[in-house]
C-alpha cells in the first residue's frame, strides 16, 4: 500500500473556528480532518460537496510545534435572514467578537489509501487546480510534498502523530471528522451532519504508549491513521 506525507505551513496565521464557541471564536489547535479533505479537494479541483472523498483515505496529523494563539477583534456579518418574507437586502446586521487564531502553525499530514488515488493526491498537492488555504480562505499555505513510499502495518510502543481516543499527559479535544450527508426521498441533498472524533493531542513526539498499538511505518515514523 501507498503512504503520502505532506508538510503544511501557514504564511501567517490560521483559525479552525470550534463552532459550539459563541462569544469568542475558539480555534482547534490543529486542522480538522475535513479541512484536510476540503485542502485536498481543492488541490484536485473537486466541485463542492464532495463527500466520497471521505471514504478515499485515512488520515494522521502530527503538529510540528506547539500551538501559539492570539486573538483580534472582528466584525461578523449576518447572513441569514430569520424572518417569513424574502427580499433583496442592502445592508447585513453585524456583531463584533474576538476571534482566536494561530500564528504560524505547522502540520505533517500522512495518508494511506488506494495507489491510484495517491499518486492522483500527491501530482494535484504540486500542481494544485486552485489556490490552497487552510481555514479561511485568506490563509493561504506552503507546501513541502514527499514522493509516495510503501507502508506496512506495525506494532509500535512509539506514536509519531495524534492517536485516536483519551491518552495520558495529552490535550484532549473533539474534533469534525466527517460529513455525513442526508437525502430526501427523491434523492436530493436535504443537510449534512457532522459526525466528530475525540483524539489526543501529544506535547512532544514520538509519544510513548503503555502497550504496543497498532501504526504505519513512514520510514522511521509509526503513524496513527484514523
Amino acid at each position: 500500500m501507498l503512504g503520502l506525507k505532506f508538510r503544511i505551513e501557514g504564511l501567517y496565521f490560521a483559525s479552525f473556528r470550534k463552532p459550539t464557541t459563541t462569544a469568542v471564536a475558539l480555534t482547534y489547535p490543529l486542522p480538522p480532518f475535513t479541512t484536510i479533505r476540503g485542502l485536498i479537494a481543492n488541490a484536485l479541483g473537486l466541485p463542492r460537496d464532495s463527500f466520497e472523498i471521505q471514504e478515499w483515505f485515512k488520515i494522521g496529523i502530527k503538529p510540528e510545534k506547539a500551538p501559539r494563539t492570539n486573538r483580534e477583534m472582528v466584525k461578523l456579518l449576518k447572513f441569514i435572514k430569520r424572518g417569513k418574507e424574502t427580499h433583496y437586502l442592502r445592508t447585513f446586521p453585524s456583531s463584533p467578537m474576538h476571534r482566536e487564531f494561530l500564528v504560524n502553525p505547522s502540520y505533517t499530514v500522512y495518508l494511506i489509501g488506494n495507489d491510484s488515488r495517491i499518486e492522483w493526491v500527491y501530482n494535484a498537492l504540486i500542481s494544485p487546480k486552485r489556490p490552497l488555504y487552510l481555514g479561511t480562505s485568506d490563509d493561504l499555505v506552503d507546501l513541502d510534498v514527499f514522493e509516495p513510499i510503501r507502508i506496512e502495518k506495525i506494532q509500535s510502543n512509539e506514536v509519531h502523530s495524534i492517536l485516536d481516543g483519551v491518552h495520558e499527559g495529552c490535550i484532549i479535544e473533539n474534533i469534525p471528522y466527517r460529513f455525513v450527508p442526508v437525502k430526501d426521498r427523491k434523492g436530493n441533498l436535504k443537510e449534512v451532519h457532522l459526525e466528530y472524533k475525540l483524539v489526543s493531542i501529544p506535547r512532544a513526539f514520538p509519544y510513548v504508549v503503555k502497550e504496543s498499538t497498532e501504526a504505519w511505518d513512514f520510514e522511521g515514523e509509526s503513524v496513527r491513521v484514523i
